[in-house]
C-alpha cells in the first residue's frame, strides 16, 4: 500500500498521473468527501495534492521474521491473533526442503506458522517518487504472549 505524510500525518495514498490523492475514514480540515457515480455520500475523505506539498510519499509492507530468514505474509491483520498463526510465502522453491512451505501455484510456495514461531514483524516503509533517494525505515516489533506487538 502506498502512503504520504501530509501535515505530520500518514494518510493512505491513491497516485495517478503524478496525480497524488490522499484518503482517510476521517474529516479532516480541507479534504472534501467523496460522492460515489450514484451521489450518495461515501464517509471517505480524499484531498489532491502535489508531490512538493507533502513530507514523504512510501510504499508499506511488512516482513516476517521465521527461523532466521524473513518472509512475506500472505496478509497481515488483527485476524491472525485471533487464530494464532500466519501464512508466509515465498517465491524460493528451496524453502519447501529448508522451511517446510508446501507448493501453492506454480512457483508460490505457502505456510501457516504459529505466532509464537515468529522471531519478529519487521515494518518497512520505503521511499517513492522524489523521496526515493531517502533511506528505507524499518520498524521491528516481536509479538508479546501472543497479544500485542511489542516495537524494538
Amino acid at each position: 500500500m502506498k502512503y504520504a505524510i501530509y501535515n505530520h500525518k500518514d494518510y493512505l495514498l491513491n497516485i495517478r498521473n503524478d496525480r497524488l490523492r490522499l484518503r482517510t475514514h476521517e474529516p479532516v480540515q480541507g479534504f472534501r468527501e467523496l460522492v460515489d457515480q450514484t451521489g450518495n455520500m461515501t464517509n471517505l475523505f480524499i484531498k489532491d495534492v502535489t508531490k512538493e506539498e507533502v513530507e514523504l510519499v512510501y510504499e508499506l509492507k511488512f516482513l516476517v521474521a521465521y527461523k532466521g530468514k524473513e518472509f512475506e505474509p500472505y496478509s497481515l491483520g488483527r485476524h491472525i491473533l485471533d487464530e494464532n498463526e500466519i501464512s508466509l510465502f515465498s517465491l524460493d522453491s528451496n524453502d519447501v526442503d529448508c522451511y517446510g512451505f508446501e507448493k501453492q501455484e506454480q512457483f508460490v510456495f505457502k505456510k501457516d506458522v504459529p505466532l509464537d514461531d515468529v522471531e519478529a514483524i519487521i515494518e518497512v516503509k520505503k521511499p517513492i517518487l522524489i523521496f526515493e533517494d531517502l533511506t528505507e525505515s524499518l520498524k521491528v516489533g516481536r509479538l508479546y504472549q501472543g497479544e500485542k506487538l511489542e516495537t524494538i
